[in-house]
């Protein structure tokens, strides 16, 4: 993936402690853009692709201190990490006092130092305890005065669990694809009853944790709708292989819950491939 920078010609620096700023970090690199909150149009986007493998993430902090639209003040900042080592807890056993104890339900502990977060899934009456690796944590901390950690799941569940709210009898899987792993989501008539994250390495991998899914649950494929969210183009491997068991498998949507400047010419794809990026502010 090449590098994107697209900024509106309606983003006013001298303004921006109005704007709402998210930031991504994934193994793919560091990508980012800037909402509006007036409007609720996107103003500026920038994805730059890079794979660090350092203890220091040293790439990262070469992106965070180089780019220029981060070196402004702004409104609201917040920092999505993108990866599947987190823990949802409803709301009704939930305790701040225990989120070592709550995380480690479902991951062992890590020989890389990290710190715990917890954010609140609105639409899901549920916490999102997960872990951001100390290094980076205090790096953008560091960087931004105020700033809020979410992890992928977050923005995920509350965007689905929005868009099927005026469907109350409908069951959807929604599959969201990411580099090495990709998170399954099950809503049924509006409540979430499955939320999980799995590693693959090839398409039979994809494939089986999906049919698989279905027969445990008892998933009907013919009144079972399946969206894939996070891959920009239908002749993808995944999605065709997906397509050939599951008929009814479709390609997500752009977010319906912020608009693009029509003047910043964002590619449709990346619209798709960002879609946790662009629906952060949802989180909030």
């Amino acid at each position: 993936m090449t590098k994107t920078y697209v900024v509106d010609q309606s983003f006013d620096s001298s303004i921006t402690t109005s704007y709402f700023l998210s930031i991504r970090s994934s193994s793919g690199g560091l990508s980012f853009c800037v909402l509006d909150p007036v409007t609720n149009t996107y103003i500026a986007f920038a994805n730059i692709p890079f794979v660090d493998t350092s203890n220091d993430n040293i790439k990262t902090q070469e992106v965070l201190l180089k780019e220029e639209l981060l070196q402004l003040p702004y409104k609201k900042v917040f920092f999505l990490y993108d990866s599947p080592k987190a823990t949802l807890v409803p709301s009704a056993l939930y305790d701040s006092n225990k989120h070592s104890e709550l995380f480690n339900l479902n991951h062992s502990g890590s020989e890389e130092p990290y710190e715990l977060v917890a954010q609140k899934i609105k639409m899901a009456d549920a916490w999102n305890i997960c872990s951001i690796p100390q290094f980076m944590y205090h790096l953008v901390k560091t960087q931004f005065d105020s700033i809020e950690f979410y992890q992928h799941y977050s923005p995920f569940i509350e965007s689905c669990l929005i868009s099927s709210q005026l469907k109350k009898k409908e069951l959807n899987m929604h599959i969201a694809v990411h580099d090495k792993f990709f998170d399954l989501l099950v809503i049924k008539e509006r409540k979430m009853i499955l939320c999980n994250s799995y590693a693959y390495a090839n398409v039979n991998d994809f494939l089986y944790f999906v049919l698989f899914t279905f027969e445990q649950l008892k998933l009907e494929a013919e009144t079972t709708n399946v969206i894939v969210h996070g891959l920009d183009d239908k002749q993808n491997p995944l999605y065709k292989e997906l397509k050939n068991y599951l008929r009814q498998a479709k390609m997500s949507a752009p977010t319906p819950h912020f608009k693009f400047s029509n003047h910043m010419r964002i590619k449709e794809g990346d619209k798709l491939v960002f879609h946790n990026l662009f629906n952060l502010p949802i989180c909030v």
